[in-house]
């Protein structure tokens, strides 16, 4: 019997309640458990073992969750019960956590936490996207465009050729509503004076290859 379940009776016969009423409170579990990663979570006793083994959960508190399950269990719980991409708070909460696994070791009904938190961040990260289809968002075509480059060693080496131009583009367009969030934490590096390829094929290195063959 878990521990949402109240019991009333009477002492002797026609002493207390005569009818039964039986309430099912779903909350958000129907969505939990059609979720093929997520779904493990209801197996949760709520014996808070991996609360006290959490590195992370030790230093901050229930309160700083800002939810009715805190912890481990609840970065992964809240989300699934409530759904992710309509509350920041609820958002954050698969990311309050190293990974460590520290909590899945502890939990006695073999809960896989970490897995299902990484599979939270996915589903946050795709909550996020809004509308846009996740194949035309800047980040994929910028992934699409890599992934056409590095395929190919010849494309790979002609677009080396424009790396001075690439970087001093990205450094003026980083100011650019939308880009300034992740160019204004990053550094991008200096342009090198010459690629590697350059200078395997100036060097020994390119004619000691083109002896061997």
């Amino acid at each position: 019997m878990n521990p949402y379940t109240s019991t009333w009776s009477g002492v002797t016969p026609g002493d207390g309640p005569q009818e039964v009423h039986v309430v099912l409170l779903d909350n958000g579990r129907t969505r939990a458990l059609a979720d093929q990663v997520g779904r493990q979570a209801l197996r949760c006793i709520r014996c808070s073992a991996c609360l006290n083994v959490c590195p992370v959960y030790e230093r901050t508190g229930g309160h700083a969750y800002g939810s009715v399950y805190p912890g481990p269990i609840g970065a992964i719980l809240n989300p699934l019960l409530r759904g992710v991409g309509h509350d920041e708070q609820v958002d954050s909460l698969p990311y309050a956590s190293s990974l460590c696994g520290a909590c899945f070791e502890a939990c006695p009904v073999r809960i896989d936490i970490p897995s299902v938190l990484v599979d939270q961040r996915a589903k946050v990260v795709d909550a996020r996207r809004g509308h846009r289809p996740s194949g035309h968002t800047a980040e994929a075509l910028a992934f699409k465009g890599a992934a056409v480059a590095l395929s190919d060693a010849r494309k790979l080496g002609f677009g080396e050729r424009f790396t001075r131009v690439g970087l001093g583009a990205a450094r003026r367009l980083g100011s650019l509503p939308g880009l300034s969030k992740w160019a204004g934490a990053r550094d991008l590096p200096p342009a090198p004076p010459e690629s590697f390829r350059a200078w395997w094929s100036r060097t020994d290195g390119g004619r000691s290859e083109g002896e061997g063959r």
